[in-house]
């Protein structure tokens, strides 16, 4: 195809982009680019690899990198460049995980890991719960020397792996210790790298192993350079010590322009290891520019103005945002409720939703009920105010064996599993045909061209699709059917060759993990339902009010938001003017796009702890209505 010039490149699917956002796409060294709710940054990222690629100042074969946290960010901007380019282009452009793309770094080159750290092949992927990093610290103090155990006792399962383990760089050749720490660290290697019958490797550890496999093999580091001399960083803030050491060991020094976007204001997970000087390394390291985004497309110009005095709790200096969206509501944007009773509380919050909806013409995905923390302790106490209001509520946190409901919704297996049940469910499916073709020539290994093979592929899935169609009309819903029928597709895909084909799957036990959560929640789902149709709409939360913790909104946006639970008890952490706990109510407030409120329960706690948050609502204008 014909490139573009530079100086002639225009967006694609948008009108235009702000000043700023112009001079951070045409940067070309590093930028810190520093984005606020609502800036747009997946657009931004897409319309930069647009222009890299169409103006050939990427030119073939070379390709960009894009780094996300979450997989559902990482697949969301892939989607978004794949329409803005012409496959040519966009096959160029990979867009992956942090624990994605080190994974898949430590799988391939496997062998050029130092003897002393080296996993086996293959290893399983570990996901060490909070009782048995206890147990583990608690052997580690009782075998540590005299000397040393004060410093072992000292150490914390709640960030003992994200804050130490993380932070420690290995060396080529593993030394004795010289701390109760480092002992401690090299007994956590040594637990996993030792298990019987194979290693089992944590998503820390594995990035720790990446990052060592490009100190100790230059060879491969200038292989990625090479390959990628452009990269994208989303979420920035969040990058955690072995994510920072890893990109300083890959791309430090190199002619790589890396792209980093973010915003400290919404760094809310420095208890998973986030760095807290993360911007300010970076620019250091990488000699990067900031450049900061000022538009907010998400949020109306009051809600602005609100998050605005939050924002500057956190950061004085912090640049005011200018609104782009209109204000689409009648009344005040925000409200504090204050309910004697959760009881109270329950029943208003459950009718006040039913009215705006209808008032509104808004569905319930508009909604969202975000909580601190213990989400299931919440949906015990409004699922069924909702339920005698007409609504549903969706535990969007809700533990499914080793995972979350979240991350089994994003995950690609489980995309494909319920698209071939929807084609089962009924014969108005045609959306949900082109996924599992697409995906099923990919598992096949049927190569790009073979006429023969895709004919063949499309018969199979025709066959079975009508058979399944067949048994799924004269089988009602209930948890036995659904489990045999979630069986009957795991036998047709074949997990061992889905395993194949996917890299993130490709070692470890995540697939079976997602199985596994897959049959679960489609178990649940079918309970009670009167058709296959409506059990699958149950799965994908159609037509429900997503409930979930402010970590779980991140990168999500709604009409409205209803912070349930600000006080003391949900807030037990919470010290006036610490920055986490800020920063994780400014992330509450900013997902909603035209309201927010923030419900208070006296019968819940008390608000002597989070007292300067009321205050910061007060000084925003934000009424206080008793329920």
């Amino acid at each position: 195809m014909a490139l573009v010039r530079p100086e002639d490149w225009r967006p694609r699917d948008i009108e235009d982009l702000e000043p700023d956002a112009w001079r951070a796409l045409r940067q070309h060294g590093s930028a810190c680019v520093v984005a606020g709710p609502g800036a747009g940054k997946t657009e931004f990222l897409a319309q930069r690899a647009a222009f890299l690629l169409e103006t050939g100042l990427c030119p073939a074969p070379f390709r960009i990198l894009a780094i996300s946290f979450k997989s559902d960010a990482a697949d969301n901007l892939a989607a978004r460049v794949r329409k803005r380019c012409s496959p040519e282009l966009s096959h160029r452009f990979t867009s992956l995980t942090f624990d994605a793309f080190t994974k898949s770094l430590v799988d391939r080159f496997l062998t050029a890991i130092p003897t002393d750290w080296r996993p086996s092949r293959p290893y399983e992927i570990a996901f060490p719960n909070f009782r048995q990093v206890t147990g583990f610290l608690q052997d580690a103090l009782f075998a540590a020397p005299n000397p040393q155990k004060a410093e072992v006792a000292a150490l914390s399962a709640g960030d003992f792996e994200s804050h130490y383990v993380g932070a420690y760089r290995l060396p080529f050749v593993r030394a004795p210790a010289q701390s109760g720490t480092e002992l401690t660290i090299q007994r956590w290697w040594s637990s996993q790298l030792g298990t019987q019958p194979r290693s089992s490797i944590t998503f820390v550890s594995l990035n720790r192993l990446a990052e060592l496999l490009l100190r100790a093999s230059p060879h491969i580091r200038r292989a990625l350079q090479l390959t990628y001399p452009f990269v994208f960083v989303d979420e920035f803030q969040d990058t955690t010590y072995a994510q920072y050491d890893f990109l300083l060991s890959a791309f430090q020094g190199a002619d790589v322009a890396i792209t980093a976007v973010g915003d400290d204001k919404q760094r809310i997970m420095t208890w998973a290891g986030a760095r807290a000087d993360a911007f300010e390394r970076f620019e250091a390291d990488f000699a990067a520019v900031r450049i900061p985004l000022l538009f907010n497309f998400r949020s109306s110009p009051d809600l602005v103005r609100i998050q605005r005095v939050v924002a500057r709790a956190l950061d004085p200096n912090a640049a005011a945002t200018v609104a782009q969206a209109a204000r689409l509501v009648d009344g005040d944007v925000a409200q504090v409720w204050n309910s004697p009773t959760k009881a109270r509380e329950a029943d208003h919050l459950g009718r006040w939703l039913a009215n705006d909806m209808v008032a509104r013409g808004r569905a319930p995905r508009d909604y969202a009920i975000l909580v601190k923390q213990k989400s299931d302790d919440f949906e015990a106490d409004l699922a069924e105010p909702f339920a005698r209001a007409g609504l549903r509520l969706r535990n969007e946190s809700h533990a499914l064996g080793r995972t979350t409901l979240q991350d089994l919704l994003t995950d690609t297996f489980s995309k494909l599993a319920v698209a071939l049940l929807r084609l089962g469910s009924t014969r108005r499916a045609a959306a949900a045909w082109q996924l599992p073709s697409a995906a099923l020539l990919e598992i096949r290994a049927i190569a790009e061209g073979d006429d023969n093979g895709e004919a063949r592929t499309e018969d199979e899935l025709t066959i079975f699709v009508a058979a399944l169609r067949a048994d799924m009309a004269n089988t009602p819903p209930s948890v036995a059917s659904a489990q045999a029928f979630a069986d009957r597709i795991y036998a047709f895909l074949n997990l061992a060759a889905v395993a194949r084909t996917y890299n993130e799957y490709s070692t470890g036990d995540l697939l079976a993990i997602m199985a596994d959560a897959f049959r679960l929640h489609l178990a649940a789902s079918a309970n009670g339902a009167q058709t296959w149709s409506v059990a699958l709409d149950v799965f994908e939360g159609v037509g429900q009010i997503p409930l979930m913790t402010v970590h779980k909104s991140k990168g999500l946006e709604y009409d409205t938001i209803v912070f349930v639970g600000l006080d003391d008890q949900a807030w037990w952490a919470h010290r006036p003017g610490n920055p986490e706990g800020l920063a994780t109510f400014f992330v509450a407030l900013s997902r909603a796009k035209q309201r927010a409120i923030f419900a208070f329960c006296r019968e819940r706690g008390q608000r002597q702890r989070v007292a300067e948050l009321f205050q910061l609502l007060t000084d925003a204008g934000v009424r206080e209505i008793a329920i």
